[in-house]
Parts: structure tokens; sequence; C-alpha cells
């Protein structure tokens, strides 16, 4: 039995025991969902598509090029539970898209909202966090405000409301729109055993680019440093040194994100559940990946430059 065969069923909690339509402007992808067995749509069927099974669906945007635009979304969509899988943003590719749903058929939508619920209480509870494992150890000091990325509370998806499935892997905070520095305030060495890369769809045509370049740059730097960690020093919420292996290259790597997001860690997510880490494919710049578990650290934001997401999976409260 595929993973995808359960894909369907491991998704129904969140659209009140209903299995979703998948759509995307993959062909390919189309065509593997449908040999499992699932309700899937090319954005090209929509116009003969019944509106009855756009109701509740599965958005796995491939590439932003190919992929409806906002008032086109708007007209079919606008009532519809959507969740979206955004594979665009990330590696672009059929390989990740199917890499993602294979881990979205394995998913317990139920254990990642109690996850969510988790660190919302430590976030309101304990101004203080110290998180270590995997050679992680830094302290986050909260401030008065807490600037989270929407994470979902609830598994169910409302008719009419329309979530990223980043909302059920992670408890996201991120520096305040109007200024680098974040609300919080963290200290310590953070080591990654993995990275992902995102770009926004905003300007994707010019960062897109960007983002594959850092990815290629990432991945040639573990390769020749025998694929040792990513080691952050961060002070005062500050990266003040980036190394792996025998480099230190926080000078290249801040070249690539955001020219206005390079003075301080952007972001750093708790994941909301676990997943087996001997499964994950460092290779393939995947949503999954980020919120594999433990704590990911975030660089730019990816609108004007890379967003670098840094992962340690065996980081815990300590």
């Amino acid at each position: 039995m595929s993973r995808l065969d359960s894909l369907g069923s491991s998704l129904r909690p969140a659209f009140s025991g209903r299995e979703p339509t998948f759509v995307s402007d993959s062909a390919a992808v189309v065509d593997v969902l449908r040999q499992h067995g699932l309700t899937a749509r090319h954005y090209g069927e929509l116009p003969t598509t019944d509106p009855d099974l756009l109701l509740d669906v599965v958005a796995i945007p491939i590439d932003f090029a190919t992929t409806p635009t906002g008032p086109v979304i708007e007209r079919y969509f606008a009532n519809s539970a959507m969740l979206v899988l955004p594979v665009a943003s990330f590696c672009g590719t059929e390989r990740g898209a199917l890499y993602m749903l294979g881990y979205l058929a394995d998913i317990d939508l139920r254990r990642c909202v109690d996850g969510v619920q988790f660190w919302l209480g430590q976030l309101e509870t304990a101004p203080r966090l110290r998180l270590a494992g995997g050679g992680t150890d830094v302290e986050v000091v909260l401030g008065d405000e807490v600037n989270l990325m929407s994470p979902k509370g609830n598994v169910v998806i409302q008719r009419g409301e329309w979530v990223s499935v980043a909302q059920y892997l992670e408890v996201g905070l991120v520096s305040s729109p109007e200024t680098q520095r974040p609300h919080h305030d963290m200290n310590g060495t953070f080591v990654a055993e993995g990275f992902v890369v995102a770009h926004h769809r905003l300007y994707a045509d010019r960062v897109r680019h960007t983002a594959e370049r850092t990815w290629d740059y990432l991945t040639d730097l573990r390769a020749r440093n025998h694929h040792a960690p990513i080691v952050v020093e961060i002070r005062d919420s500050r990266p003040v040194s980036l190394t792996c292996g025998t480099e230190s290259v926080l000078a290249e790597v801040l070249t690539f994100v955001d020219p206005n997001k390079k003075e301080y860690v952007s972001e750093f997510g708790f994941a909301a559940t676990t997943w087996p880490t001997d499964d994950v494919d460092w290779t393939i710049n995947s949503q999954f990946n980020e919120a594999i578990g433990g704590l990911h650290i975030g660089l730019g934001n990816g609108v004007t430059g890379a967003h670098i997401d840094l992962v340690a999976p065996k980081v815990t409260l300590a």
C-alpha cells in the first residue's frame, strides 16, 4: 500500500469528515493522485468541474508562472475550505510535491493542533525559554508583544477559509513588519542538521533565482564540508557567526537574503509535532522539512531576497 492511498482519509478531519479535491498546475501530480483513487483536477479543468467538488480543496501550486492569479482563485474558491501546499515557494518540482503529499498522508492533524496549543501556552506563560538538543543551546526572552505567523488552533478549515499547511505544522515568531528587530531576545548556539529556502510569490520572477542560488550555495557548502552541520552563534537576536566545518560564511550567506532583513534572526519557530527524522530527505527543498521537529530559525523574509530556514530537529525545552 502506498502512503498516498491514505491521503484523502488523513485529511478528513480538516474538512469536517469530507475528502477534499486536489488541484494543481502540474498534470503529472494530478495524474499520480488520480492513480491512487483521489479526486484531482488541473487548474485548466476548473471551468468544467462541478462546483461542489471545489468546496473542500487541497491546492498544490508547483510554479507561480502557471498557477492562476488572485482573481481566478477568488472566482473558483471564494467559498471553499482550502488547504494550500506552497510547493512553488520552495523547490517548485513534482518530486517535491509528491514528497510533501507523502508526509501529509501520514499526518495527524489533531496531534499537530495539540502541539500548536502547547507552544502557544508556553509563549503565554513562560517569559523565558531555554531550548537545547543536538548541539543547540539557546535562550529566548520574550517581550511584551509576540508577532505570530497565524498558527492553526483548531483542526477544521471552515468554508471560505484558506489555510497554509505551515499553520498546522509550526508556531513561528517573526520580526515586526515595521522593523528588523524582533520583540524577543535570543542568545546562544544554534546547530542545524538541514535547511530549506523559500521565496514569496509577490516578486517571484526576481526572487526565485536568488532562492535557487541560495539553495545551491548551501548545498555545496555542506557537501564540501562532509555534510557538517551549520552552526550559528546568536547574540541579542543577531547572527554574529555562521560556520560549516572549517568555513566561516556569515557574510556570504547574508548576501542572499532581503537587504532590510540582514541584521537580525527574522524568525524562530517550534515544530508542532515530531516526525521520524530518518525519513527526512534534506536534498528536497520542502516546507515539511522546516517543521520536521524541534526548532528552526529564519534569515530574511523571502520578499526581496531568499528566506533561509535552518532546522534543528532534536531541540526540546530544557
